[in-house]
C-alpha cells in the first residue's frame, strides 16, 4: 500500500502536472485525502452483524473501532503533536517527489527514520550502542546514499539535508506519538482505534502542511491547480485510499509490537519500488521517469536497496526474546497496565495458579534485557519475584 501510494504521486507528477508544481499537487492531494478519509471512516461506522454481534464495518479493519468520533483528551494531544510533525515531513516529501521522478529512489529515503528512532532509544536509555546497532545505522545510511545517486554520478547535498533533517526526523517523532496514541487504553481491553487516529492526524497534518506550502504559491499555482484538479482526481483518490490503509495497518502494528519490528516489515516497500517503476513504465511509458540503461547506476541502486533492507531487518533479527515469570505479593492490585507500559514488553498475561503474570519481552542484547527491562519490572510495586527464560528458538 505504501509503494502504491508513492506510485500514484510519481505518476501524477510525471504525466499530468509538471514536477515543479509538486507543492500544488500536494495541497490538492492532501485535502482530497482528508475528504476521502472522512467519507471512508463514516462509511465504516455503519453497523453489520459480525461474529453474531452488531458491529461497525470498521471492526474488520481495527477491532477497537466503534464509530467516527473525537479521541479522548490525552490521545488527541498525542495525535496533534504527531500531526504537526507529520505536516513538516509531508512538506519535505512533496519537495522530494517533485525532484525525484523515480519511486525506487524516493522510498528508501523514508527508512532513515529508523535511525532516529534507534538513536532516540539509546539516548533515553543512556546506553551505549551495540556493534549490530552501529552496523545497521551505517548500512541504512550508505544504502540511501547509493540509491540517491543520479545518472551523472552525483548526489544533491540539498536532497540529503532535506531527507536527514525535516523529513525523517519528523517521521521519527510521528512514529513515536502514533505508537503512544495507539497503546493508550480508553478502558480495559479497548485501545484508541487507528481509523479515528488517521482522520484527526490528517486534519492536523494538512493544516500544518498548508501553512508551510501556501506562502510559496503564486497566481500561476492557483491557475494550474484549477486546470489539473479534475484530471488529477483519480491519482489523488487512489493515493488517498492506499495511504489510508497503509497508515492504519502501520499504526495497528505499532500498537502491537516494537517500532524496530514494524519498520523492518515496512521496509519491503523499498524493494517493491523497483518492480513498480519498471512495470509502470512498460504499461504507461514515462510514467515513472526515464529508465537509465547504465549498468553501473543499476548496480549501485540495487546494492543500495539491499543495504537498506539488510540494515533495517538486521535490527529485528538481532533482538533477544525472553519470557518473564512474575509472582506478586498477596492483595496486590491489577498490574497489567503498569507492566505493559514498560519499554520492551510486547505482551502481558495474567495467569491463574502459582504464577501471577507472564511477560513476553524483546531487546537488542542480553545486557539490555537485564539493565533496561528486568530492572524496571523489579521496581513495579507489588512484584515479589521474577524468573527469566531466554527464548532460543520459536516454532510457529
Amino acid at each position: 500500500m505504501r509503494t502504491f501510494s508513492v506510485g500514484f504521486d510519481i505518476v501524477a507528477l510525471n504525466k499530468i502536472i509538471p514536477s515543479e508544481y509538486s507543492m500544488e499537487y500536494g495541497l490538492m492531494a492532501q485535502w482530497v485525502s482528508f475528504v476521502v478519509t472522512s467519507l471512508l471512516v463514516l462509511f465504516l461506522s455503519a453497523k453489520k452483524r459480525i461474529d453474531e454481534k452488531p458491529r461497525p464495518l470498521g471492526y474488520l479493519v481495527d477491532p477497537d473501532f466503534g464509530r467516527i468520533g473525537v479521541l479522548p483528551k490525552k490521545p488527541m494531544i498525542y495525535t496533534f503533536i504527531g500531526g504537526v510533525f507529520a505536516g513538516i515531513s509531508t512538506f519535505s516529501y512533496y519537495w522530494l517527489v517533485g525532484t525525484n521522478p523515480d519511486a525506487s529512489a524516493v522510498l528508501p529515503f523514508g527508512q532513515l527514520a529508523v535511525i532516529y528512532l534507534l538513536i532516540g532509544d539509546l539516548m533515553a536509555e543512556k546506553d551505549t550502542p551495540t556493534i549490530i546497532e552501529v552496523q545497521c545505522i551505517m548500512s541504512i545510511m550508505f544504502g540511501v546514499l547509493l540509491v540517491g545517486v543520479s545518472p551523472e554520478g552525483e548526489f544533491s547535498p540539498l536532497t540529503l539535508l532535506v531527507v536527514l533533517v525535516p523529513m525523517n526526523m519528523s517521521s521519527a517523532v510521528l512514529t513515536y506519538y502514533q505508537r503512544k496514541t495507539k497503546r493508550h487504553e480508553i478502558r480495559p481491553g479497548l485501545q484508541v482505534d487507528t481509523l479515528n487516529m488517521r482522520l484527526w492526524s490528517l486534519l492536523f497534518l494538512n493544516t500544518v502542511f498548508s501553512l508551510l506550502a501556501i506562502p510559496s504559491l503564486n497566481a500561476s499555482s492557483w491557475q494550474i491547480m484549477t486546470v489539473t484538479f479534475v484530471p488529477l482526481l483519480w491519482a489523488t483518490i487512489g493515493g488517498s485510499l492506499t495511504a489510508f490503509f497503509s497508515i492504519v495497518m502501520y499504526s495497528r502494528a505499532l500498537g502491537r509490537g516494537s517500532m524496530a519490528i514494524v519498520n523492518s516489515l515496512s521496509s519491503i516497500s523499498v524493494v517493491l519500488g523497483i518492480p513498480l517503476m519498471l512495470i509502470g513504465n512498460l504499461i504507461v511509458p514515462g510514467s515513472f521517469g526515464t529508465i537509465s540503461t547504465a549498468a553501473s547506476l543499476w548496480t549501485l541502486k540495487i546494492f543500495g536497496v539491499s543495504l537498506v533492507m539488510i540494515g533495517v531487518i538486521a535490527l529485528q533479527a538481532s533482538d533477544v526474546r525472553a519470557i518473564i515469570i512474575i509472582r506478586v505479593k498477596p492483595q496486590t492490585g491489577d498490574l497489567l497496565p503498569l507492566l505493559f507500559n514498560i519499554k520492551g514488553v510486547e505482551s502481558v498475561s495474567g495467569i491463574a495458579g502459582d504464577i501471577d503474570y507472564l511477560l513476553s519481552i524483546k531487546a537488542r542484547s542480553l545486557a539490555k534485557t537485564r539493565s533496561q527491562i528486568l530492572s524496571r519490572v523489579q521496581k513495579v510495586p507489588g512484584v515479589e519475584s521474577i524468573h527469566t527464560l531466554i527464548v532460543l528458538k520459536d516454532y510457529r
